[in-house]
């Protein structure tokens, strides 16, 4: 059972979200230092996770695990598109609530879980769902908040977190070991991104008043589709899937992209809705609220998972 410790390191990294909140309400922090923070998280401390996760000698195993995953992903976020579209026509979602009910924080949040819940072995797993979440947001998702865009094949393939899947499946079959310092700074560098989101979150946190987080009451209808319909459902297709129970640790290469797809909604979502004038505030408010309710709702999710696989 590893639901003891994975709230006990939500516990954890929660404590450094409430910790960065206070430093901005009393005036220590700034708000703004978040944005540059969240470029840093995202175009530098998560390439390097992804990239170090493959830092391992490829067996028939993880090559196996790997392309679960990746079909599981797959699975998730079409499912998860597919109930955005019927809340788009019976519930009017717009394009921020349909987002953040696709797309989730599987990078910030699920990778520093899972290297401490499962162990740093298992990170590599993680890489397929981010494959997945990265073509799906920077063409479905982009779409969304601007339907004029066409699909960019270059700017997918020059995303950092793309980049460092792709070096790193060439190093995995390849066989090419890196020289140990450059190792180590990889290493080093990917340690970070447990603390660092729970930082940047922490500073919207501490920018926002109360109440502004409730402004719009529908914002409880997007944590109820995100956290309770699309995560109980992604829960009973994993653990009814049978694929558990038909390889070696397969309850725990299936536990991977679960945790992926139970996660609060993206903290991308945020800056693309700043881009395109589409209420980036209520995007934050859901973020934040979303974040704060995995608290209760991963272990539970995953100790459901666990009594029925």
């Amino acid at each position: 059972m590893i639901t003891i410790p994975l709230v006990k390191k939500i516990t954890e990294l929660f404590l450094i979200l409430f910790a960065s909140a206070a430093l901005v309400k009393t005036g220590v922090f700034k708000a703004d230092y978040s944005k540059v923070l969240s470029r840093i998280s995202l175009y530098f401390v998560t390439p390097c996770v992804i990239f170090n996760s493959f830092q391992k000698e490829l067996t028939p195993e993880i090559q196996q695990g790997l392309l679960i995953v990746t079909a599981l992903a797959v699975g998730f976020q079409l499912l998860f598109y597919l109930i955005a579209e019927v809340l788009r026509r019976v519930w009017k979602a717009t394009e921020v609530e349909r987002a953040s009910i696709i797309f989730t924080n599987a990078g910030n949040l699920i990778i520093p879980l899972v290297g401490y819940v499962l162990g740093e072995d298992w990170v590599i797993y993680v890489s397929g769902y981010i494959l997945v979440f990265n073509v799906m947001f920077w063409t479905v998702g982009i779409r969304m908040f601007d339907s004029r865009s066409s699909v960019s094949i270059r700017k997918i393939l020059l995303n950092p977190n793309i980049l460092a899947v792709l070096a790193g499946l060439l190093m995995l079959f390849t066989g090419l070991p890196l020289p140990e310092p450059a190792a180590i700074a990889f290493r080093d560098v990917a340690s970070m991104i447990g603390p660092l989101s729970m930082m940047i979150t922490g500073m919207i946190v501490g920018s926002m008043k109360f109440r502004d987080m409730f402004a719009n009451r529908r914002i409880y209808g997007v944590i109820l589709f995100r956290m309770v319909l699309c995560s109980g459902t992604a829960v009973l297709c994993a653990a009814l899937s049978g694929i558990a129970g038909r390889i070696p640790s397969g309850q725990w290469i299936v536990m991977i992209p679960l945790l992926s797809a139970i996660a609060p909604s993206a903290s991308n979502i945020n800056q693309v809705a700043i881009l395109y004038n589409k209420d980036a505030k209520y995007a934050s408010a859901i973020n934040i609220l979303t974040t704060l309710s995995c608290i209760l709702t991963i272990p539970l999710w995953i100790l459901l998972y666990e009594a029925i696989v």
